[in-house]
């Protein structure tokens, strides 16, 4: 199995006959860009990974971690093969000792894995169902207790939180007045480092400040921009466990959705808006797409199955929000070319765009959604 990202991206990208400059033209990028990508020189951004999967015909989880549910078998070095062997042979008490040790070894301390699974939403489902009683939302210091896990807060000068692993796990939050919803997100990536086995380190930061003014602003990196695979897993693992897949499942499956219906469910689950429009895209990555802008720049994407536009088209919802402003939080929705939003789009397709303005940010937040073929 190839190691890492960028081996991933350039084995995946020949096995589909594509040079380099085609890869980059299907999701909106230039030729450099893949080559630094699959070098290694620069790592793709969430966003870019996920625009990288979908022209790849591969699962984003793929390109992350590996871990591909549909093609199972991948070559592994010599190495490899051998430690799986070993580890084959083995009674599964052993294997379990053979993990703890591991792990110890890379990090000091123990870790005790009754249960496996590959991905970080397996792991929060798991957790959901194990330790999380109804009705949501869940209460994180009660679980983080549950986990062993001490929740402090501190005055932060690196990030709004940090997971540190020694004697015993503790978690840091930013004491400084902050978003609750923000916060929740942030605490919930934090226990994601001490839940997935594979995270190692001693030391996790979330939403790490890039100077002062983000410190006094009160908001770190975006977690959509993160380029770190780690934080990119444990951002999966937090919108599972904020949001569960059976919930989603129940309240969204055959419904209409519209931003009043989400914004309504966002407050029940004590989640960011734009947090839970995000993982409504993961749920049904078929049918929505979540874009945030601000003026004409686009300056968030979160796409489903199909490739956005890099730039706010002039004749979108979204524009007539910076053509004429509104003095308050206003949504403005309207059935829209499909062109507006996708590259792919096919002559006449039309999407449904709901834009919601917020004055106080000067932002502006559209769900897409694709409507079904006639």
């Amino acid at each position: 199995m190839p190691n890492s990202i960028n081996e991933r991206i350039k084995n995946r990208r020949k096995e589909l006959h594509l040079s380099q400059a085609e890869l980059a033209n299907q999701i909106g990028l230039k030729p450099p860009a893949i080559s630094q990508y699959e070098s290694g020189a620069r790592r793709p951004s969430f966003e870019i990974i996920q625009k990288l999967a979908f022209a790849l015909k591969v699962t984003t989880e793929y390109l992350i971690s590996g871990v591909d549910q549909v093609k199972a078998q991948h070559s592994i070095n010599l190495s490899d093969r051998l430690f799986l062997n070993i580890v084959n042979s083995l009674s599964p008490q052993d294997k379990e000792k053979l993990v703890e040790y591991a792990a110890f070894l890379a990090t000091g301390r123990k870790i005790k894995m009754d249960i496996l699974y590959e991905t970080p939403k397996e792991y929060a489902e798991a957790i959901l169902t194990e330790k999380v009683e109804e009705p949501l939302p869940i209460d994180l210091y009660k679980l983080a207790n549950e986990l062993g896990i001490k929740v402090l807060e501190d005055d932060l000068e690196e990030a709004e939180g940090i997971y540190i692993q020694s004697e015993f796990p503790i978690i840091l939050l930013a004491r400084r007045k902050k978003h609750e919803h923000r916060a929740r997100f942030t605490l919930a990536t934090l226990i994601a480092h001490h839940v997935l086995p594979w995270h190692l380190k001693n030391k996790y930061f979330s939403r790490k400040y890039r100077n002062n003014q983000d410190k006094n602003q009160q908001f770190g990196v975006s977690s959509l921009l993160t380029q770190e695979i780690e934080e990119m897993e444990a951002h999966q693992f937090a919108s599972t466990l904020l949001i569960p897949t059976n919930h989603l499942t129940m309240e969204f499956t055959n419904k209409v959705v519209n931003i009043e219906t989400v914004q309504h469910f966002a407050e029940k689950y004590h989640v960011t808006l734009f947090m839970f429009l995000n993982r409504l895209v993961d749920f049904a990555p078929e049918k929505y797409a979540v874009v945030q802008s601000d003026g004409s720049n686009i300056m968030k994407r979160f796409q489903g199955n199909r490739a956005l536009v890099s730039k706010l088209h002039t004749n979108s919802i979204a524009a007539s929000f910076f053509h004429k402003p509104s003095t308050q939080i206003e949504v403005r929705r309207n059935e829209v070319p499909a062109s507006y939003w996708f590259i792919d789009s096919k002559m006449n397709e039309t999407v449904i765009e709901e834009s919601v303005y917020n004055p106080d940010m000067g932002r502006v937040l559209s769900l897409i959604t694709i409507l079904e073929e006639k």
